[in-house]
């Protein structure tokens, strides 16, 4: 997909800002919404291991959700930034099992 190799770092980086998004409102609801479902729309072409993938997949539905206050969406994708903190975890354990 347009030479995207999969890699989550910028995935991260934007769901670091809407995990420490408050009612100040650093983000917008629409805003959040739309990296939601342009997240959710590249979901298939991200290395995400198969254990992790519905979990995340869901959540970023439910982070795409209209009337979704702050702090759930706040919490919904601290929730993804664990997951994907895990699915770097199992990459890494992948790797080295490969080479033993």
């Amino acid at each position: 997909m347009f030479g995207f190799d999969g890699d989550t770092k910028g995935l991260k980086v934007i769901l670091e800002r809407i995990a420490s998004n408050d009612d100040s409102g650093k983000l917008t609801h629409k805003q959040v919404r739309g990296y939601a479902r342009c997240m959710l729309a590249i979901f298939e072409n991200l290395n995400i291991d198969t254990k992790l993938e519905a979990e995340i997949k869901l959540l970023l539905a439910m982070l795409s959700t209209s009337g979704i206050p702050y702090y759930d969406r706040s919490f919904m994708a601290s929730r993804i930034l664990e997951l994907l903190k895990q699915n770097a975890e199992l990459k890494s354990q992948q790797i080295s099992s490969e080479y033993f």
